[in-house]
């Protein structure tokens, strides 16, 4: 994606932050909880779309060697994700975390929430900053 992807991502993230804000000003002061509920699909929805523009946006000057490194980042996050998923379905599965359970066996729907909105920022987080941290050691050793 073009550069301009990345100021749009920005913004994206800046609204879903406000928009989070006002569902939860919202669910505080009065109990409109339908509003709240489309507020808060709406706010993951923008906080995805914004992470993958910010993360997946070419830099200013993209070159061979930036391509690559882009490359790098996304292999090492898919397998940090693969194991931070299976270290989730283990212990999910074998009721490590029993206190998370409801009566019915069911997880409750705030733990549910809480993954569909960890999870992408921890998978985007760790993406961003992998990769601009290889980005910066480059332009350190081509300095030198």
């Amino acid at each position: 994606m073009p550069h301009k992807c990345q100021k749009i991502g920005w913004w994206l993230l800046l609204l879903s932050v406000l928009v989070e804000g006002t569902k939860t000003i919202l669910l505080h002061t009065t109990a409109n909880i339908d509003t709240a509920w489309y507020l808060a699909k709406s706010s993951h929805l923008l906080l995805i779309l914004s992470l993958f523009l910010i993360c997946l946006s070419k830099e200013k000057v993209e070159d061979e060697m930036i391509a690559s490194l882009r490359l790098k980042a996304v292999g090492i996050t898919a397998y940090a994700f693969f194991v931070l998923f299976l270290i989730t379905s283990i212990t999910l599965e074998l009721h490590l975390y029993r206190f998370f359970w409801d009566d019915e066996g069911y997880l409750p729907e705030f733990i549910s929430e809480l993954f569909l909105i960890v999870l992408p920022i921890l998978v985007f987080g760790l993406y961003y900053i992998i990769f601009k941290g290889m980005l910066l050691r480059s332009k350190k050793e081509q300095v030198l």
